[in-house]
């Protein structure tokens, strides 16, 4: 079985509470630019870790498509189940098509966190 699952890191976040000790005051940082959005991407197996790829901005089906015909397509082996959330990105018609050349089968999970 292989899981794939990506997620999300916004650069320039700042805390908007904090604590310190009775009668003293926070002082802290906080950046002047808004920043911008990373997201990781990845594929596990159950003894190792398959595939990585990082994008500047969100997932969509294109970028998708390139992870899987880049980076997984060339680490599955004949008869893989491939486990994927329900994200409409990971819903690309040639994702599917893809994962036949290795005869790999595609899962859906249902589950939501």
């Amino acid at each position: 079985m292989v899981f794939i699952d990506e997620m999300g890191v916004m650069l320039g976040l700042t805390r908007t509470r904090a604590r310190s000790r009775s009668g003293s005051r926070v002082y802290g940082f906080q950046p002047f630019y808004p920043g911008g959005k990373v997201t990781v991407i990845g594929a596990i197996g159950w003894q190792k870790v398959l595939a990585v790829m990082t994008l500047n901005g969100s997932m969509d089906g294109q970028a998708f498509k390139v992870f899987i015909k880049e980076c997984l397509l060339p680490q599955l082996w004949d008869g893989a189940v491939v486990v994927m959330d329900n994200l409409p990105a990971h819903k690309v018609k040639e994702v599917e098509s893809l994962t036949k050349q290795t005869r790999s089968m595609l899962l859906w999970s249902s589950a939501s966190y």
